[in-house]
């Protein structure tokens, strides 16, 4: 899971350094993903830091306990009842369900994250296959001006913001990475490979350019945290991924090497959280707890 070499950057946060490379587990708050909430106790134990999304971030009651990285929530631009829209050349996302009406705006994602977040992204609009033609230079052009608008609203001194880079092929996003050049991000990252990860030649290229244009900023990768893939894009550059793959594994009974139980309907919610936590401790090269680790592997239809 590690690379080659390490990385020799490093982020500073208010709760201290973190060194990188890092895999971050996504967490939820609130009661949509109950594996979360039995899991979550024990990241700290597993993880440097912890990747929240702004919708689930806003349904916390408490800080995990390790920096907290909170996304813009942009993923919701692609619901089936979301709009972007630009206003005062800003992009805004309006969503519109039956008869309530929300709206997630640069300004309202910045005022929260600097509120409750120990890491920052800037509020981007992903660019699928499916709208690259129809949506995509005005999805990108947004993304660019919510970044630059978020650098300069910024008031916390100690919240480290990431620019977010979006594309629909090797061009766009190199585009999309270039227009940051010079700006004082503390970080990049990279969204919208999630649904072109078929094409791994595509997603490398697109890596190692936006690494080659910010060769000392840490570079973020959302969502592509598979175990076949992580060390790869240490390899490549990256600094940190970001994904929900070892809990969204156990939670169908599989460990992180892709090994089936064999027993999911009979797995119970504990069964679960422990081989969730099993595959954490895989993903970021750290050893369980004693005692879940005495649990899990005591149950050999779990280790298998």
């Amino acid at each position: 899971m590690k690379p080659a070499l390490p990385s020799p950057r490093t982020l500073t946060t208010r709760l201290g350094t973190l060194r990188f490379p890092q895999y971050l587990p996504v967490t939820t708050y609130g009661g949509k993903y109950p594996l979360d909430n039995l899991v979550r106790p024990f990241l700290p134990r597993l993880a440097s830091a912890v990747m929240v999304s702004y919708h689930y971030a806003k349904q916390a009651k408490d800080h995990p306990g390790v920096p907290m990285f909170v996304d813009s929530g942009g993923f919701a631009s692609l619901f089936e009842w979301a709009a972007v829209m630009e206003r005062d050349g800003l992009g805004v996302i309006e969503l519109q369900q039956l008869e309530v009406k929300e709206e997630i705006s640069p300004a309202a994602v910045l005022d929260f994250q600097e509120r409750v977040a120990d890491v920052a992204f800037t509020l981007d609009f992903p660019i699928p296959p499916a709208l690259a033609e129809a949506e995509g230079p005005l999805r990108q052009r947004l993304t660019i001006a919510n970044a630059i608008w978020a650098l300069h609203n910024k008031r916390r001194r100690d919240l480290p913001l990431y620019a977010c880079v979006q594309g629909w092929d090797s061009t766009s996003y190199a585009a999309c990475s270039a227009a940051y050049i010079g700006e004082q991000f503390d970080g990049i990252a990279i969204g919208g490979l999630v649904p072109r990860i078929k094409n791994r030649d595509l997603v490398l290229e697109v890596v190692r350019t936006v690494r080659s244009q910010h060769p000392d900023k840490p570079l973020h990768v959302f969502g592509l945290g598979q175990p076949d893939l992580v060390k790869t894009l240490f390899e490549a550059g990256v600094d940190s991924v970001d994904s929900s793959a070892y809990v969204k594994l156990a939670a169908d009974g599989i460990s992180w090497g892709g090994r089936r139980t064999g027993i999911t309907e009979s797995l119970s919610p504990l069964d679960r959280m422990h081989l969730a936590l099993a595959n954490l401790a895989t993903a970021s090269q750290r050893a369980l707890p004693l005692g879940f680790a005495q649990v899990l592997y005591g149950r050999q239809d779990l280790a298998q």
